[in-house]
């Protein structure tokens, strides 16, 4: 897949012959965008044309209202590799800037679908809004699709027991820890990425070493104990992490994400690993002792890796990274 950042005015004109195009910014890649990606790969493959995602970077609110912009799902390197695995042949991203936003609806369109792209169809969600203080909507999009010659196709949104997948009913449900029903609107396990950083050792001290992690995604989950998947190196191991400030040693003044991989051995300082969180087992709690600590970091793997045997017997066995994707 080719993946281009620029700014507006660096987009080649033109970027593709002709295409399949979808816009929006997708954080998360959830069900509902999914079943969008589907539609414009099907459809790009039926009329022998390269599929396009079209975003923009960072989230427009972090411009235009950034006390109101929302936690981000997914670091921009992981969105592109989840497109990568939908079948997209390109991915576009903007910099989103005010300048960009001052765009009219209309120039958009000509100079980013028609010039830039060469759009000959056009996915979108139902509530899809662009231009200059989202004056742009789906019914005016067909209408300028009329005048440049694509097509405009609405793809409904995606309903899970009974619930409309959102970007921003998976954020609250993780800021609320149920990372487990998340999951069920993601379509995977939500996944943290970081790089691997020096901590204090007192995992170690207490017999189940840690991996400090200094996460790449804006949004942690809610304070507490999870079982937990690890990607560490192309393979992926049973874990279980803790978000949070360790009250029992009174000593951290910012919330940690410290993960114990499950029977590993080996160095991992300033590697890259990813955290998929499976089911939140309890909350954060200051123990009396550093003794009772222990005993219940022992209940606590004993039930994560139940969990993650649970897992794989559900969903194929196999614990390799394949096993997570799309």
């Amino acid at each position: 897949m080719r993946f281009l950042l620029v700014h507006y005015n660096e987009i080649p004109k033109p970027m593709v012959s002709s295409s399949v195009v979808t816009l929006g910014n997708f954080d998360g890649v959830h069900l509902g965008h999914q079943a969008i990606f589907k539609r414009v790969a099907d459809k790009a493959k039926e009329l022998g044309l390269p599929s396009v995602a079209l975003s923009f970077y960072p989230h427009p609110l972090k411009v235009l209202r950034p006390s109101e912009a929302p936690l981000m799902l997914l670091p921009l390197k992981e969105k592109a590799r989840l497109l990568e695995a939908m079948g997209l042949d390109h991915f576009l991203c903007i910099y989103f800037t005010k300048s960009f936003a001052s765009l009219e609806a209309e120039e958009f369109v000509e100079e980013v679908l028609v010039k830039g792209l060469n759009a000959e169809e056009i996915f979108v969600g139902r509530d899809y809004r662009f231009g200059r203080d989202r004056k742009g909507n789906v019914n005016y999009l067909a209408e300028l699709g009329q005048r440049f010659g694509f097509r405009v196709r609405v793809v409904d949104p995606v309903v899970v027991d009974g619930i409309l997948v959102s970007s921003t009913r998976i954020r609250r449900m993780l800021l609320e820890g149920r990372v487990t029903e998340a999951m069920k609107f993601l379509g995977r396990p939500y996944k943290l990425l970081g790089r691997v950083v020096k901590g204090v050792g007192r995992g170690k001290s207490l017999g189940f070493p840690t991996a400090n992690i200094e996460p790449d995604n804006e949004l942690i989950p809610r304070n507490g104990v999870y079982s937990v998947a690890v990607e560490v190196g192309g393979m992926t191991h049973p874990g279980v992490v803790n978000i949070g400030f360790n009250p029992t040693f009174e000593d951290d003044k910012e919330v940690k994400v410290e993960v114990h991989i499950i029977d590993f051995s080996g160095e991992l300082y300033n590697k890259e690993i990813g955290v998929l969180f499976l089911k939140r087992i309890r909350g954060e709690v200051k123990f009396p002792s550093p003794q009772l600590l222990v005993r219940q970091i022992r209940e606590d793997v004993k039930e994560a890796k139940g969990i993650w045997q649970e897992f794989f017997s559900k969903f194929g066995g196999s614990p390799s990274p394949s096993f997570w994707s799309l």
